[in-house]
């Protein structure tokens, strides 16, 4: 919640386009919401006192939580865009951040299941 408050905000004072924050802030908010608690319970598979990878205890599956990551790293693209394109265009915005995403997690997908 504190993620998408806080990006929506920076969105809106610093483009003055609260559409335009608020899509920041909300892909950020999902991004954040997906890839914690998915992070925690790999983290949590690492530090298991067990001789096998973490990556064997945890299930290969990389479900939701890379995809979070890459929401995320697509909702900061998307502020970083509005300071290259002048003024900042909300349909360019989304569909990069959400190229980021699922790029993201196809690599994501391929590494951590290797």
């Amino acid at each position: 919640m504190l993620q998408l408050a806080t990006f929506t905000w920076v969105g809106v004072l610093l483009f003055d386009s609260v559409p335009y924050g608020v899509a920041a802030g909300g892909l950020t908010g999902v991004g954040a919401f997906l890839f914690v608690p998915w992070l925690l319970s790999y983290s949590a598979a690492q530090e298991a006192s067990s001789l096998e990878p973490a990556s064997e205890r945890r299930s290969r599956s990389t479900g939701p939580g890379v995809f979070g990551l890459g929401l995320d790293a697509g909702g900061v693209l998307m502020l970083a865009l509005g300071f290259v394109v002048e003024p900042p265009s909300l349909l360019l915005g989304v569909a990069s951040a959400l190229v980021v995403a699922v790029g993201v997690y196809l690599v994501g997908s391929f590494v951590l299941t290797e």
